[in-house]
């Protein structure tokens, strides 16, 4: 199996045909060259999710091999009968697998996913609530009393071992090389509008762009949203998490 999200993000994407031909040796023959196959193909789900969560690099290891064991569920119960690609139903079944997987891996005492979930999306509130979010990272003291530390003391610290930090450098890298090959995919007019639109540390308005680029505010907007529109399609079949386009 790919074992870098570099290998991930160079397997091949397959055809309709050949993705489907490979779900149908798995399920009808136990042709295992076809699940690797497919599981190779989309590999690139299991470490998009991955990195929406982990914390460090021990931690991304083991929710990327959460995410391939949803890919596996994911093969077995594909209906061939569905008008669907494998990656749109393959989705569910890795998210299940990372979010269970953080609530088993992420904190120091059991803990629901829901409740997980909601306490790192900052959805509970009140004493319980800080607790609950200081346990999905792993710093609640076991042996505090009523009058324990005060909940900004418990904050773990932010600083990122030199292992973390190459690994984010290296994901964060490999994303930017994605976006520039999306954006070179358009036309120097679009690229422009959506580097200084979008893109930029403080975005221009539509009329500042509109007149440098010679176009009325109007045929802008509408070319920014065609632009946007196909840099999302391209991104997507790079690999991109959903969630890093929003």
């Amino acid at each position: 199996m790919t074992s870098t999200l570099q290998a991930a993000m160079r397997e091949p994407l397959l055809t309709v045909d050949t993705e489907r031909d490979a779900i149908r040796r798995w399920q009808d023959e136990g042709d295992r060259r076809a699940l690797e196959l497919l599981l190779r193909s989309h590999a690139r789900q299991a470490w998009s999710q991955a990195l929406r969560f982990a914390d460090n690099p021990v931690d991304l290891d083991d929710l990327v091999a959460e995410g391939m064991i949803g890919l596996m569920r994911a093969a077995d119960n594909f209906d061939l009968k569905l008008n669907l690609r494998f990656s749109t139903y393959a989705a569910y079944w890795v998210m299940n697998g990372v979010f269970s997987a953080l609530a088993r891996i992420g904190t120091v005492i059991d803990m629901p996913v829901r409740t997980y979930l909601d306490a790192r999306m900052g959805r509970l509130s009140g004493e319980d609530g800080g607790l609950s979010l200081l346990a999905t990272q792993g710093t609640v003291p076991l042996d505090a009393g009523g009058e324990g530390q005060s909940l900004s003391e418990r904050l773990p610290c932010s600083s990122l071992t030199p292992a973390e930090a190459a690994e984010i450098r290296s994901a964060q890298a490999l994303l930017e090389r994605l976006l520039a090959q999306a954006l070179a995919s358009l036309d120097p007019t679009e690229k422009a509008i959506i580097l200084r639109r979008r893109l930029a540390a403080e975005p221009e308005t539509a009329e500042a762009v509109a007149a440098d680029l010679g176009l009325s505010v109007q045929s802008l907007k509408q070319r920014e949203t065609r632009a946007l529109t196909r840099l999302r399609r391209d991104l997507l079949a790079r690999g991109f998490s959903r969630a890093l386009l929003h």
